[in-house]
């Protein structure tokens, strides 16, 4: 629905981020353009419906992170999280 509040977050993401740049603008036009094929697709297999939704919602809380903290604060939150796997590691390999 136009109204419910995961459309709103990501028509907000797109209005202040995306079309905002070429590359942005790009990515709209092609999202446009061979989205709805897809989307018709996808409504009809139930199956499909439930994976798409469980998909994005990654997507979704990322959107809603770079709207509340904005893309830098992000990035290096998300750069952190994916460091620590590494640190962690390689802790674990100096100490055996």
């Amino acid at each position: 629905s136009y109204l419910h509040p995961h459309v709103q977050v990501l028509r907000t993401l797109r209005d202040r981020y995306l079309l905002s740049s070429r590359l942005g603008r790009a990515f709209v036009a092609a999202y446009y353009h061979y989205s709805p094929p897809v989307a018709d697709f996808i409504s009809r297999h139930d199956i499909l419906k439930a994976a798409v939704r469980v998909l994005l919602l990654p997507l979704m809380w990322l959107s809603f992170l770079m709207l509340w903290m904005g893309p830098v604060p992000l990035v290096v939150m998300l750069s952190l999280l994916l460091l620590l796997p590494v640190v962690l590691l390689s802790r674990k390999r100096i100490r055996t």
